[in-house]
Order: structure tokens, then sequence, then C-alpha cells
């Protein structure tokens, strides 16, 4: 096998905010290094963890092993299998692994297991071809090693294509899905031959002026803001601090993004919250983000839009939402699908 040196592999890396360099291995992250302490610890980890990460290139290699250390994040244990690596040829999904070993990382802290991963794909077709291997979305991935055939092409194919770029909760992270291109940003997506940048943070969508400055300073043809759900829990804003902070993100983002197609997508449904709760409940968020893009229609922006969250998983869809929050991969799959007949297809799509 062929050993690809890091400084090369770093130039295969796409989807990510920045690169992490350790002695002997580099890690994607979804946030500026530098700024790592501007965020609280929670924030810090998942923005640190895959989704969407990916490595791209071109080569006639036949086989492709990648090695890692891994913290996979343990969640409940619902019949669905996370950690996957997703490898695709020629814009195709080949292949599921999960690999071997891997550390798994308790939610109230603590690490079981051996960090070191490795995860191989043989047979891929012979020939030139282009390869996606995705890094898992609910783990953090430092990359140790590529091997690829003996004597094998190499060659970095940077995503050229339009880019959409998606902002929002767990639900556009995706943690839950069983794959690592089966959250619904991805879904949606692929479908519409689009390069995506997932900038979904667990539990961390604040409507942060941070997380502004991150996607303002991103290339994006269109950029998707799903907005609320994180600010629900405990009744992080009230409504007068919502819509400052809806409009402030907005602000922020169209500093350099004057005319680039925006959406804001409301919750979904989740039926303890959509009544209830410290600050405003989801259907009043619904109300709220409409005002919101209302409001920048009547000064002047005419690319601004808004979704409501139920067209994309509504109260007939609960089955699809074990815990009252979270889709399962067939509800992300759902979703991904209606996203792209709804905003991504026809004379009226984003991009």
């Amino acid at each position: 096998m062929q050993a690809i040196p890091l400084e090369t592999i770093e130039t295969l890396l796409d989807g990510q905010i920045d690169i992490r360099r350790r002695p002997g291995s580099i890690q994607p992250m979804r946030l500026p290094v530098a700024e790592l302490p501007f965020y609280d610890p929670f924030t810090q980890w998942v923005a640190s963890c895959a989704t969407g990460c990916r490595l791209r290139f071109s080569t006639n290699s036949t086989s492709v092993k990648l090695t890692a250390t891994q913290h996979l994040l343990a969640l409940p244990n619902d019949g669905e299998r996370r950690g996957a690596y997703d490898l695709y040829v020629d814009g195709q999904m080949f292949a599921r692994g999960w690999g071997e070993g891997g550390a798994e990382m308790n939610p109230q802290g603590g690490l079981t297991g051996d960090a070191a991963l490795a995860v191989a794909f043989e047979g891929l077709p012979a020939g030139e071809k282009r390869v996606e291997l995705y890094l898992p979305q609910a783990a953090t991935v430092a990359i140790t090693g590529l091997e690829l055939d003996e004597g094998a092409s190499l060659t970095a194919i940077p995503d050229g294509r339009p880019r959409i770029l998606f902002h929002g909760s767990s639900i556009s992270h995706g943690m839950e899905a069983e794959g690592a291109t089966a959250n619904w940003p991805a879904v949606a997506s692929r479908l519409a031959k689009l390069d995506h940048l997932n900038l979904g943070w667990a539990g961390s969508c604040l409507l942060s002026g941070l997380a502004a400055r991150i996607i303002r300073d991103q290339r994006a043809d269109a950029i998707v803001l799903k907005l609320g759900i994180n600010v629900h829990t405990d009744g992080q804003l009230k409504e007068r601090n919502f819509l400052d902070a809806a409009h402030s993100m907005i602000s922020i983002i169209r500093e350099k993004h004057p005319t680039t197609p925006m959406l804001i997508v409301s919750p979904i449904w989740s039926p303890p919250r959509e009544t209830t709760g410290d600050g405003p409940s989801l259907q009043r968020m619904r109300v709220l983000l409409q005002m919101v893009v209302a409001a920048r229609v009547k000064t002047g922006d005419a690319k601004i839009r808004y979704l409501d969250g139920l067209q994309l998983f509504g109260p007939a869809d609960a089955a699809l939402l074990p815990d009252e929050l979270h889709p399962n991969t067939e509800g992300y799959r759902l979703m991904g699908e209606r996203f792209h007949k709804l905003m991504l297809s026809g004379d009226g799509a984003l991009i």
C-alpha cells in the first residue's frame, strides 16, 4: 500500500471551516481553531464534529484505507447505528463502513475504548474515478493516515459546484442519522447536485454573532438558517431578544453576502414544545421568524425568504420522531427530499 503524507491529505479535505494540526494528525473543524476559547465547551465539541467533512480526490486505486483517532458520541440505542464513513464513487454511494476501533464518548463525560481507528474499502472500480469519503457526523475525527494501492494516482479535486450553506441545530447536524450523508442537508444537496457546507451545531444554534461571522466569511451561493429550537430550551431568549438576535445574525451575514439568496426556516414539529416554554413556544417562533423576514423584505432585501418548518416535518410525521425532538434516519431522508422539492428544484429554486 502507498502511504499518503499528511501534507497531501490536507489538500483533499473539504467541508470544514479550519484544520487543527497536531503532530501526526489533522482534524477538520467547523469553527476557527484560533477562536476556540471564545466558545463554551459543548459548542467547541459539536462544532468539532465532522458532519459534512470529506476527502475528495481522483484516483485509479481499487482500495482506500483511512486511519484516525475518533471520539464518537454515544447516543440512545434505537436500533440505528452511528459513526459511519460513507464512500462515494463518481457521485454514487459505493459503501458504508464503520471501521474498527475508536473511542465512545458518554454524553455525561468520559471515554470508553481506544481512540485509534481504521476503516478500509476494497473492490473500487478500476480506472480513474472521483472518490468522496465522508467522515461521521457524530464524531470528532483526527486523520493520521491515508493509504491507496501501491503506485496509484492521486489528485485533489476541489468541489466547484454551486455551494449551499446550512446552519442550524442538532436537526441540521443530523447526529441521530445512521449514515454520514443521511442528514437532511446532505440528502437535499445531493439530489440537487450541489456542494454543501453543514454548519449545524447540535444544541448550539443560539442565533450567535460568532456563528454569524463564520457564515459571513464563507463562500456560499445560498444560505439556509434553520433557527429557534435551541433557544427554546430553558427560555434562553425572550420574544424581544429573539427578534433582535435573529435580525443581528442576518445583518452580520449580509455584510459580505448582500444579495446571496437566504432562507430562514422555522422549527419542525416537536409536540412538547409547540405551545409551551419559558420564552416563545415553537408556534410563536414560527410567527416571529416570519415577521423577521417580512421586515427585511420591507426594507429592500429581495433575496430573503421564509419556510415554515412544518412543511419539512409536521404532525403527520410523528412516528419518525422517536424522542419527540429528533427525526430518525427515515425522517431525515424525508426532510431532505421535501427540502429539495420545495427549495432546490423548479423555477423558484434558491440556486
